[in-house]
């Protein structure tokens, strides 16, 4: 199990706005997947630029942590995972399927990070590396999720769910009701096993990271999302509201200002440059 030294514990919680390591109870739990959702976002910029992304830990935390950058799944709940064992959280990674957006005939694969974590003798359900709709809290695998939940885990149906074994949709409300994010089981998964998801998310030419700009961060009650040139901010009632971003300019501001990227001058020409295609794209494109 990768864990946090002490000294870089203090370096993320620092990064996180928290002035000392909490006890592991789940009101921790829920303050440190809060502060990473709104601290460190989610972004693609490096797969998008042909730039290599890895996973291991020193990497990772070199990356969000020390140069203020974002990341995607592999490497942000890799950082989370690596903290809650350094604050004595036992912690299991697991593997889904995104289902956001897919009909159900539409088959995917286990290509989406995220965690079961042991608090206070109940397990739960940490995400911080979904780059749409994210529980802002740990969700409870028994028993109902939070009061006022927009998120809730629901039984997936047998025929559907692409497994074997028991497998639970992440469902969120929104406008038109109940929608998928992503389906998982509790299999726990090799740290090793996700090298090679990585690599696809990260180079494959079908992969939308290589061909879409995207970032995400949570502001307050609102959650951000970037997606090319389309800014939303979805509300905690489930409302949406969109702006289009016309210029690379634009974009580079949003990702600096309202996403909190660090980014150099090396970075800023690079997306400058790959930019122009991806704005005269469709929305959403």
């Amino acid at each position: 199990m990768m864990i946090l030294d002490a000294p870089r514990l203090d370096a993320y919680l620092a990064r996180l706005g928290i002035d000392a390591p909490p006890s592991p109870t789940l009101e921790a739990l829920d303050t440190v997947i809060a502060a990473q959702l709104a601290r460190i976002p989610f972004e693609n910029v490096d797969p998008l630029l042909g730039r290599p992304v890895a996973i291991d830990l020193d990497t990772v935390f070199d990356k969000l942590v020390t140069r203020g950058r974002g990341g995607y799944c592999f490497e942000l709940n890799t950082l989370l995972a690596a903290a809650l064992a350094a604050l004595g959280f036992a912690v299991i990674p697991l593997a889904a399927r995104v289902r956001w957006g897919m009909p159900d005939a539409v088959q995917t694969m286990p290509s989406h990070m995220l965690l079961r974590v042991e608090a206070e003798h109940r397990s739960y359900i940490a995400d911080v590396g979904f780059g749409g709709p994210t529980p802002p809290r740990a969700l409870p695998l028994s028993g109902p999720a939070p009061d006022a939940s927009s998120y809730r885990l629901v039984p997936a149906p047998a025929a559907l769910s692409g497994s074997a074994f028991h497998c639970l949709d992440l469902e969120v409300h929104g406008a038109s009701g109940w929608m998928k994010v992503y389906r998982f089981d509790l299999t726990p998964q090799e740290w090793i096993d996700f090298v090679s998801r990585n690599w696809y998310v990260a180079t494959h030419p079908d992969s939308v990271f290589v061909s879409r700009l995207m970032a995400a961060r949570t502001d307050g009650a609102a959650r951000l999302t970037l997606l090319n040139g389309d800014l939303a901010e979805r509300g905690a009632d489930g409302s949406v509201s969109k702006v289009r971003l016309g210029t690379p300019a634009d974009v580079i501001d949003a990702l600096s200002n309202r996403f909190g990227l660090t980014l150099d001058d090396p970075l800023r020409a690079a997306l400058a440059g790959a930019l122009p295609n991806l704005l005269q794209s469709a929305p959403g494109s």
